[in-house]
């Protein structure tokens, strides 16, 4: 199994020195800046991480003093902040929309990679959870730590296994009835994009669902992420049509978040 973790994207180890080298002297003082600010810190430091998720989902500004809290507002309300912070709601939401059609049998969901699970959190807090059985995949062996703290006490039965995605020999046996997947595609090439739908088609049963979602670029985001060498694939719907419509699937549902840069899939297996 392959212990290379496809969010962290930074090669560079002292990327002011980087700065320095190639001229790049508006980035310095920006660096520092950026560093006061615990969501920009974090995805410096480790790109896109289950904390910079997580800070992002929270939408909760912190950092060091005020001048820190105050520039990690102001990146919290970006637009691609925002956009991406949709990912979160919309899986619980097709999560629940799952579920009710489900009857009364088991509710088997997994989320890959799972980073820590709000969404399923956010779940169990407005439905009933008798049913809901919960496995979460992730190749980081600190955020399936993490995951399991952050899910005690949500009364249903849950599951953490450390798995490569992309491996599916890796997998967990079973069928599952929902598998959603945000925010792992921008770091994948078409190619592994599609390496890693088929096996989610693979452990999903017939008439279950698979929710996922892919960012369009904004140019201001990009930028600032690029400088750091925080990575991403951005897909058009177009580009994720020709992915996901490879596979066997009943249906395939189009929407996108109020922005505009989020494209939603919500499949279900033939």
């Amino acid at each position: 199994m392959s212990a290379r973790l496809y969010n962290r994207t930074r090669r560079t180890h002292d990327l002011l020195a980087k700065f320095r080298r190639e001229r790049q002297w508006h980035f310095i003082p920006l660096f520092h800046l950026f560093r006061l600010s615990d969501f920009a810190r974090e995805g410096i430091e480790n790109s896109g991480s289950y904390r910079f998720a997580d800070h992002m989902y929270r939408n909760v500004p912190s950092g060091r003093g005020w001048l820190g809290r105050r520039i990690d507002r102001l990146l919290l309300d970006l637009t691609a902040s925002r956009s991406m912070r949709s990912r979160c709601a919309q899986a619980t939401s097709e999560m629940r929309r799952a579920l009710e059609v489900n009857g009364d049998r088991p509710f088997r969901i997994l989320t890959v990679p799972c980073g820590l699970p709000r969404d399923v959190r956010d779940l169990t807090r407005s439905v009933a959870s008798s049913r809901i059985q919960y496995m979460g995949l992730d190749l980081d062996p600190a955020v399936l730590v993490a995951a399991k703290d952050f899910m005690s006490g949500v009364g249903i039965t849950c599951e953490f296994v450390c798995c490569d995605a992309l491996e599916r020999e890796t997998w967990p046996p079973g069928e599952f009835d929902f598998i959603s997947s945000t925010g792992f595609g921008e770091f994948l090439t078409d190619g592994r994009l599609a390496e890693f739908y088929a096996n989610v088609h693979a452990a999903l049963r017939p008439g279950g669902v698979f929710f996922t979602s892919a960012a369009a670029r904004e140019p201001r985001s990009d930028w600032l992420m690029k400088a750091f060498e925080f990575h991403a694939h951005y897909r058009t719907s177009s580009d994720l049509a020709a992915v996901v419509g490879k596979l066997a699937w009943r249906s395939i549902d189009w929407s996108h978040d109020e922005v505009g840069l989020q494209t939603f899939v919500r499949t279900v297996k033939a």
